[in-house]
């Protein structure tokens, strides 16, 4: 058997993690309220109380539209380091409100991270 190599392996991270941080920024969306008030409570714990909603609102943002640029390959660096961070928000949010998926979040947040070192390989948009 050959070995495929390792861009191949690169584009099939990328896709994964694309769509899945892309449906999860879309779920913000359809959540509506409850997603974007669990984001303003975890806010006001650490001492945020201006613009709550707004702060929401970026994060599914940045998750939907970067998630469909990681996937593609486009702004690849940009993207990866604009969802490790939301990711790292997410961690914090859900460490602070006893969420059980933090260290999830963190794992991925690493993983988008080195994403920053390595690059998006062969099969992308951005060369």
């Amino acid at each position: 058997m050959k070995f495929i190599g390792e861009d191949t392996g690169k584009l099939f991270v990328r896709c994964v993690l694309g769509i899945l941080l892309t449906i999860k920024g879309v779920m913000f969306f359809v959540d509506g309220a409850r997603s974007l008030m669990a984001i303003s409570k975890f806010l006001s714990i650490v001492g945020v109380n201006f613009w709550p909603l707004w702060v929401g609102r970026v994060v599914a943002v940045i998750r939907l539209l970067f998630g469909i640029t990681f996937l593609l390959g486009a702004f690849f660096k940009t993207s990866a380091f604009l969802l490790g961070s939301a990711l790292l928000f997410d961690a914090a949010c859900g460490y602070y409100l006893g969420i059980n998926d933090y260290v999830l979040c963190l794992m991925l947040a690493s993983v988008m991270y080195g994403f920053i070192f390595i690059g998006a390989g062969q099969y992308s948009v951005q060369k």
